[in-house]
């Protein structure tokens, strides 16, 4: 267990007046009791959706005092996974409540959405006086900074990625359907023994001058991959447990100039915004306008999406989607340690649906790209 997060955290807990903080499987019991090979089931878009994600009842519990003490409550399934880990109970779920009453005596105590109800009721069963406050995102600043260890997860997991997608590369063929490529996502991680996808990954089809082609976002797993057809990856996987994400658009025969231009346009953008980073000074919100003046100057100004709201990405983690959003909106300053995933998107209406993504680390002097699949790879 890492020392530094509980101090962090207690500073915290001090701050906000908690006594204690009982979490159930999610990253931040990942992060506190430092358990990264704890395999739980994410919920990817759990920092947009809320407590409807949830699951209803847990099979671990990770309980933080006020004076520091660390205790894990876990079903008996779970006792050889967290074996190195002093103050363990194992319980099953319905004798929770006389468990969690051997070492919870605290008054004011914070919870995350995980299991939330069940939490509640549990702890108003063993102190009717208890009073429970939120702390979902109590801890979203500490964990934005990501130490050694976790970028080295990350770097890896990036890494793998792209050796994911360029094994579905040199895997195509004619006539494939958009489910049989997305299989191939799913054959490689088997192969590697990887638990799961960060979210459900998408190799979205588009042939040019088809129904399909005249929108964004209407995709069809039946579709199948003819000369002109445009394939939007969109694809992360979990492992040690943390997540990638990764995104290109690859064309599948000869693209429009325009097309081919704008893929290039693309990626000069993504690559100029990383270049003008600069840590402790450029803003989270600046990100988007960044990219939005390159592909201007480039001459593709007005294909780029989302230009209202300027999203263009999030940070990323034991979570995918983690704090704070990329978007013009978010005032958050950069700083060394922080990993976000940037992905614009053009759309080239009866052409194509283009998007670029990729993981990116601020270091102390700048940005670096964590995944380093072929730039000038597009035309297959």
């Amino acid at each position: 267990m890492k020392n530094s997060r509980i101090s962090k955290t207690l500073e915290i807990m001090k701050k906000n007046n908690i006594e204690g903080l009982l979490y159930a499987s999610s990253a931040n019991f990942q992060y506190l009791a430092d358990t990264p090979n704890y395999f739980w089931q994410r919920t990817s878009m759990n920092n947009i959706t809320g407590k409807s994600s949830a699951r209803t009842v847990p099979e671990a519990l990770f309980y933080l005092n006020h004076r520091g003490e660390r205790f894990i409550c876990c079903i008996p399934s779970l006792k050889d996974t967290f074996t190195d880990f002093t103050n363990l109970y194992i319980s099953y779920m319905d004798q929770m409540e006389d468990t969690l009453s051997r070492f919870i005596h605290e008054k004011k105590i914070g919870i995350g959405f995980n299991c939330h109800d069940f939490i509640k009721e549990t702890l108003l069963a063993i102190d009717s006086t208890i009073e429970i406050v939120d702390a979902e995102e109590l801890l979203n600043d500490l964990r934005t900074i990501k130490d050694e260890d976790e970028i080295k997860a990350l770097r890896k997991m990036a890494e793998f990625t792209d050796l994911a997608v360029e094994f579905v590369r040199k895997n195509l063929k004619e006539g494939m359907s958009q489910r049989e490529i997305e299989q191939l996502l799913m054959d490689y991680g088997f192969t590697n023994n990887i638990p799961d996808f960060s979210f459900s990954p998408t190799c979205g089809l588009k042939t040019r001058k088809t129904p399909l082609a005249k929108d964004a976002l209407t995709f069809s797993r039946d579709s199948v991959l003819l000369e002109g057809t445009a394939i939007a990856f969109d694809v992360g996987y979990v492992q040690n447990g943390y997540c990638s994400d990764w995104g290109r658009t690859l064309f599948f025969g000869k693209p429009s100039d325009l097309v081919k231009n704008g893929y290039k346009a693309l990626h000069a953008a993504q690559q100029y915004m990383v270049e003008n980073i600069v840590p402790h000074k450029t803003n989270n919100s600046e990100l988007y306008d960044l990219v939005l003046k390159k592909v201007t100057e480039l001459g593709y100004g007005s294909y780029l999406r989302f230009q209202d709201s300027g999203m263009l990405g999030h940070q990323i983690g034991i979570d995918c989607h983690e704090h704070p959003m990329v978007n013009r909106s978010t005032d958050y300053i950069l700083k060394p340690g922080m990993v976000f995933c940037s992905e614009p998107k053009m759309f080239f209406v009866d052409e194509c649906y283009m998007r670029v993504e990729d993981m990116i680390l601020v270091t102390e002097t700048g940005a670096e790209f964590l995944t380093r699949f072929d730039r000038e790879l597009f035309e297959l």
